[in-house]
């Protein structure tokens, strides 16, 4: 069991949680769902007590005096949009109890599996000092002070015989992929070889590029594992991780392939490791006895935020922005084309790129044929799921390369798409996507000394007083760089739960609420596992 020792920005970040107001939708442990109302003074002759007041369904109130370490915690969802359970009625209970079951089911095999992995000794990882240094040097740019710290703390790690379990949350665009590079040097330069797995064949291919020009200097060979490997290169490199010669693969879900060994994997790096599914990231983590891991997220699940908690793996924070990062330029607009041409117009002239994101495959047909109908000068490639995957991975690899101005897509872009040379972003019907989805959206974009520009189109009236424009409302205020952690915490207060992973954790927390789902998977893992 490991000891967390987060300083306290840190564990603010991680854990914090923003202050009840009355409305807020809440959960108590023995009466249920209701409606936080606040407090209120009860004037009892010689004194005045405090108390805190609840509304459940049919009028139902409940009044508690306000103490330290009440039984009730945030729901994380607008109370408006749920049914509040009614006081006295014992369907809460049953609920709840059948509920726990399910919820420690799932917190004991978490504790299982972190002890298989224990059981096993791991291979200490010491690169050599002076080509580590060498490669340490190629990285362009000053790391920040968290980049530094995390950097330090993950060597540290793997040069014990403990298998490593590290959590590296960092926001948008904060420098996760060069610690990732320093970890995966650590290993190759011990002689062992590492994987880095993503949850798409383009964030795939990008990191590959990304690999293989910082490895060529060292003379490491760096490998790629997807849907786009030619199968020559993919037979060669199944040959070369069993011979030992290739020491870095970069690729999708596709490294589970039975077929695929190995000869001395010794590291696993897992990226946006909230788009893997549990039973994957168990695979990952046990493709061999004794194996490091290092899993990164902007967005960290409260799955992986309680095992963090109660020290079932380990976690870093990047939260410090590169000096070169500058908050992007957000504002809202209405549904209007020429708008949008305009932005892109504007961005195309200074020989940039842009994004055209859509929620709906029918919203990106409707675009691609209104330009084309307008002949515009910029050209452009259109990307969604109901394209041929392959089709699909070309056509943002075409936008990345710089082949054409604009790509038009789904929200498939969100995830870890790296392109200095975009920097102006239009997203059509913005009152279709959260909070933390706009967030990736916008890490997109403001890679590099250029001001970045983000155009939120709706055709929901600002001042309207819906939920949707109190989102965009927020999501515009909040531009600062690092906003991820304010953002995703305002999201689910706004919008609930929605999709958090690929496990039964959704449906357990969209019933039990956040704060309880964490409390009681705190408290159990903590029970079983001291």
């Amino acid at each position: 069991m490991t000891q967390q020792h987060l300083n306290e920005r840190d564990h603010d970040l991680l854990f914090g949680e923003d202050a009840l107001e009355p409305g807020d939708a809440v959960v108590h442990l023995e009466h249920g769902l209701a409606r936080y109302d606040g407090h209120m003074s009860c004037d009892l002759g010689d004194t005045d007590q405090i108390l805190t007041t609840f509304e459940y369904r049919d009028g139902g109130k409940l009044m508690l005096p306000a103490i330290e370490g009440q039984d009730f915690w945030r729901f994380g969802a607008p109370a408006d949009d749920l049914t509040l359970d009614r006081l006295k009625s014992g369907d809460w209970l049953k609920r709840r109890d059948e509920m726990i079951a399910e919820l420690r089911e799932s917190a004991d095999h978490m504790i299982e599996m972190g002890r298989a992995r224990r059981a096993h000794a791991a291979t200490p990882l010491v690169p050599d000092a002076k080509a580590y240094a060498a490669f340490a040097d190629a990285f362009a740019h000053e790391p920040t002070d968290d980049q530094d710290r995390a950097i330090t703390t993950v060597l540290d790690d793997l040069a014990l015989d403990t298998p490593m379990d590290r959590l590296l949350v960092g926001d948008v665009g904060f420098g996760k992929t060069e610690i990732a590079l320093r970890a995966a040097a650590t290993a190759a330069l011990s002689g062992h070889q590492v994987i880095i797995a993503a949850p798409t064949t383009v964030l795939a291919r990008q990191h590959f590029n990304s690999f293989h020009a910082r490895f060529a200097q060292l003379g490491i060979a760096v490998a790629e594992l997807s849907r786009l490997t030619p199968t020559d290169d993919y037979d060669a490199t199944l040959t070369g991780l069993q011979d030992g010669s290739i020491k870095v693969v970069v690729g999708t879900q596709s490294l589970l392939d039975d077929h695929i060994a190995f000869k001395n994997l010794s590291l696993v790096i897992i990226d946006e490791e909230q788009k893997f599914g549990e039973e994957q990231k168990d695979q990952l983590h046990h493709l061999v006895p004794g194996l490091h891991v290092l899993s990164m997220t902007a967005t960290p699940i409260p799955r992986s935020l309680a095992a963090a908690e109660v020290g079932l793996v380990d976690v870093s924070v990047v939260a410090t922005a590169p000096k070169s990062r500058k908050p992007v330029q957000t504002r809202l607009g209405g549904l209007d084309h020429d708008d949008m041409l305009q932005a892109i117009d504007t961005e195309v002239a200074r020989d940039g790129q842009c994004y055209i994101v859509c929620p709906r495959v029918s919203d990106v047909e409707e675009l691609e044929a209104l330009l084309r109908k307008r002949g515009v000068s910029f050209t452009f490639a259109t990307a969604h799921g109901q394209m041929a995957d392959d089709d699909m991975a070309q056509a943002m690899l075409t936008f990345m390369e710089g082949e054409v101005d604009v790509l038009l897509s789904t929200s498939i872009i969100e995830s870890g798409l790296d392109n200095g040379r975009a920097n102006t972003m239009v997203v059509w019907h913005a009152d279709r996507f959260g909070l933390s989805q706009l967030h990736q959206l916008r890490g997109r974009i403001g890679r590099s000394k250029l001001p970045a520009h983000m155009l939120l189109l709706t055709g929901v009236e600002r001042d309207s007083g819906s939920e949707a424009a109190t989102r965009l409302t927020a999501f515009c205020e909040m531009s600062e760089i690092g906003a991820g952690f304010r953002i995703a915490r305002k999201d689910r207060d706004i919008r609930g739960f929605g999709k958090l992973d690929g496990t039964d954790q959704s449906g357990q927390m969209s019933r039990l609420g956040i704060g309880l789902y964490r409390h009681i998977l705190k408290n159990h893992i903590n029970g079983r596992a001291h």
